[in-house]
């Protein structure tokens, strides 16, 4: 199906970018669904965000619909390049390794201070509004066409249309892991596109990988007097406290996260009635990407990796 650039006219007034869309969640579940009524697309290792083209200017949102134009050069030139008069694209920001793999902390460094921004690339993988049409009425398989359309095959340089991976669930799932990627997402074919976790796309991960708040660290003899990370999640809108993490920083990542908790110091623990002994508390405004293995019985994370700081969410998402 093709979907023409319309004509400008003195009537026509795009929504793009004074309307912005909140993205589709995907929901994490243990196995990946099966059946024809699904699709499976690689889960990319990244940030999450709306690309905006307004007469070929663009606009970069994160999840939170922070404004990052400004971070991602080469993805900013790339969608400027679309033959559409406006746009509204569903993608993950992320940088590739010489495999093509995206890794999260790739685009850490590639965002962090003196990091190489021209390298963050755009991987597309749903189109909700075209030439003033809202496409998210129309079924996700027209959506995707539209996309492949407009990005063109091959795509500008900066950017990957995200495919469906042909196969079973099972299958798909154990290639995807075998190949060291972080897991995929199922998305029914026929569903519309609506903001919000609802249960039309789901993941499923390879290791078990989720958000957390930091409360607190330990100091240490590396990364600057670092020793760990203590780490809280949210259940019943209330800071419950998940262990600490020590493992998978690095002398940059480490000296940075030490600079940030000790510009946050707290005098008191932020969960009531907590307390470690060495234990410095901060302020519960960082949030952290953590890799793990499981939960302990006393509800601690079991061999958790530092992966690096979610930049684009905040705590108030989880209270």
């Amino acid at each position: 199906m093709k979907w023409a650039r319309r004509a400008t006219s003195a009537r026509y007034r795009p929504s793009v970018p004074a309307e912005v869309i909140p993205p589709l969640l995907p929901t994490l579940v243990d196995r990946a669904p099966s059946g024809d009524r699904w699709l499976h697309e690689i889960k990319w290792d990244g940030y999450r965000v709306g690309v905006y083209l307004d007469r070929g200017k663009v606009k970069v949102l994160t999840r939170n619909l922070h404004d990052w134009t400004d971070r991602f050069p080469t993805i900013v030139k790339a969608v400027a390049e679309l033959d559409a008069v406006d746009a509204m694209i569903d993608g993950e920001a992320f940088v590739a390794d010489e495999k093509g793999l995206s890794h999260f902390s790739s685009l850490q460094q590639a965002l962090g201070r003196g990091g190489r921004r021209h390298d963050i690339m755009l991987a597309v993988f749903d189109l909700l509004k075209l030439n003033g049409e809202d496409l998210r009425d129309r079924p996700l398989m027209e959506r995707k066409a539209a996309l492949r359309d407009l990005v063109g095959n091959p795509p500008p340089e900066g950017i990957v249309y995200s495919d469906e991976i042909g196969g079973d669930a099972e299958a798909v799932f154990a290639h995807a892991c075998k190949f060291g990627l972080e897991g995929i997402v199922s998305k029914l074919r026929d569903s519309s596109y609506r903001s919000g976790r609802r249960g039309e796309w789901v993941k499923t991960k390879c290791v078990q990988r989720d958000e957390f708040i930091v409360i607190g660290y330990e100091p240490g003899n590396s990364y600057g007097g670092l020793g760990s990370l203590l780490l809280a999640n949210v259940e019943n809108g209330k800071l419950v406290y998940a262990g600490g993490v020590g493992t998978g920083f690095n002398a940059r990542t480490g000296a940075e996260m030490m600079r940030r908790v000790q510009a946050i110091q707290a005098t008191k623990t932020p969960i009531s009635g907590l307390k470690l002994n060495g234990a410095v508390w901060v302020q519960p405004e960082i949030i952290v990407d953590i890799e793990y293995r499981g939960w302990t019985e006393d509800h601690q994370l079991r061999h958790p990796s530092f992966k690096g700081i979610r930049e684009d969410r905040s705590v108030d998402e989880f209270l």
